[in-house]
């Protein structure tokens, strides 16, 4: 998948979500930063890992 796939995905959820025009240039610029500064493998671990932690939290 490209980025620009990836971006494209999170805008449509974007959409569905109603978010507004600014959280959606804030998450639109953090993921192009993320896609500079972790690889696909990091992505994947660490997003999964910290959103794992999240539902532990809410047990």
């Amino acid at each position: 998948m490209t980025n620009r796939e990836a971006i494209g995905y999170m805008l449509l959820a974007c959409r569905s979500l109603d978010y507004n025009r600014e959280q959606v240039k804030d998450l639109y610029g953090k993921m192009y930063n993320m896609f500079d500064i972790k690889c696909e493998e990091e992505a994947e671990e660490q997003g999964f890992q910290w959103y794992n932690n999240l539902e532990e939290k809410n047990e």
